[in-house]
């Protein structure tokens, strides 16, 4: 996965007593699970935090044992299992959709049997209605005929004394 949603409430709620170090090793091995949809053995877990220190090496441990699920094939995290699941399963239903979509373009140009069966240019939008207009004026090129000269309050009086002009 290139993108995986982060809901705050529940990642604060579930990580509120982590130390600054603690944090960045569950971000760094979240992002890992999540890149590589597969278990993370301990020794990837250390290969991606790169912890120098002994508090850094166990941070590593503690956020492997505290947030992470140990099985035979390495350490999983519940809930990124769950956002991949369903991933997956809209990945899926998005395939099948487009699959569906150009069955039917395909049996449609099949049924018309002929060299014309993609739409061109002029058959998409022949009626509509040509812009009169060549060149474009925007909203914000011009002031707005509310405000003139005399309207406008002087920045002093906005900000107060000290920004007035002596």
């Amino acid at each position: 996965m290139n993108f995986y949603p982060r809901h705050i409430g529940d990642h604060v709620k579930d990580t509120y007593h982590l130390s600054l170090v603690e944090h960045g090793v569950y971000n760094l091995l979240l992002d890992r699970f999540y890149g590589s949809e597969r278990p993370i053995t301990r020794q990837e877990a250390f290969e991606v935090c790169r912890p120098t220190t002994k508090g850094e090496k166990q941070a590593v441990d503690r956020i492997l044992t505290e947030f992470f699920i140990d099985t035979k094939e390495g350490y999983v995290n519940r809930r990124a299992l769950r956002e991949i699941e369903i991933y997956h399963e809209k990945s899926e239903k998005a395939r099948q959709s487009a699959l569906t979509r150009w069955k039917d373009k395909s049996a449609e140009k099949q049924s018309k049997n002929d060299a014309d069966a993609m739409r061109t240019h002029y058959e998409r939008n022949a009626n509509a209605m040509l812009s009169n207009n060549q060149y474009p004026i925007s909203s914000n090129q011009y002031p707005k005929s509310n405000i003139q000269k005399g309207n406008l309050i002087p920045i002093g009086e906005l900000l107060g004394e000290r920004f007035k002009k002596p």
